[in-house]
């Protein structure tokens, strides 16, 4: 009898055990070696000023009577200010699923191999999440300055913490409900 037939049950485990331990290594993320250039926050009230950084993102755009919930989640790389600049999306895996860009003249998402201009940000941001957000103030939280924008509760309280850099957004009206949160990743 060979090997194979007496000990498939063992051959099985252990396939199986090998799986999840590549399953579970490929859920980490490579998350790259931290300089003083990582983190760079010029901004200080001045739209113009130049940020860069990269971090976790979570926004959920809740159920309402024109459309479904939404939700997105995972890695990002965010440079530029609010006039122009460039956010990559990644998935958990690390793969990159969308790249936006946006000028003072247009806005555009690459995803899925395919390339869409939109007439402004706001119609772009609207594309993607479903939903309006305040890309000058976001700018603004993601630098720890507490810039207000009707309907919206902000927490900026722990962006500048060295230990854990997080941002928590919500948009209570109008609706639909939008609850977003940002952890960045310190130098």
């Amino acid at each position: 009898m060979s090997i194979w037939k007496r000990d498939k049950k063992l051959f099985a485990n252990l396939f199986f055990i090998f799986f999840a331990i590549n399953s579970i290594a490929g859920c980490t993320t490579n998350t790259p070696a931290k300089d003083e250039n990582s983190l760079k926050i010029n901004i200080k009230n001045d739209s113009k000023a130049i940020f860069t950084s990269q971090g976790r993102i979570s926004l959920r755009v809740e159920a309402n009577s024109e459309q479904p919930a939404q939700a997105l989640y995972g890695a990002f790389v965010i440079s530029g200010n609010a006039q122009a600049g460039e956010l990559v999306l990644n998935s958990p895996l690390g793969n990159t699923v969308a790249k936006l860009t946006w000028t003072p003249q247009s806005a555009e998402l690459i995803a899925n191999n395919a390339s869409t201009r939109y007439p402004s940000t706001d119609a772009l941001l609207a594309a993607v999440t479903g939903t309006a957000l305040p890309l000058t103030a976001l700018f603004d939280w993601l630098a720890g300055i507490n810039t207000p924008v009707e309907g919206w509760e902000v927490d900026v309280s722990k962006v500048m913490n060295a230990d854990s850099a997080k941002l928590t957004a919500k948009r209570i009206r109008p609706e639909p409900v939008v609850d977003l949160r940002i952890a960045l990743e310190q130098p």
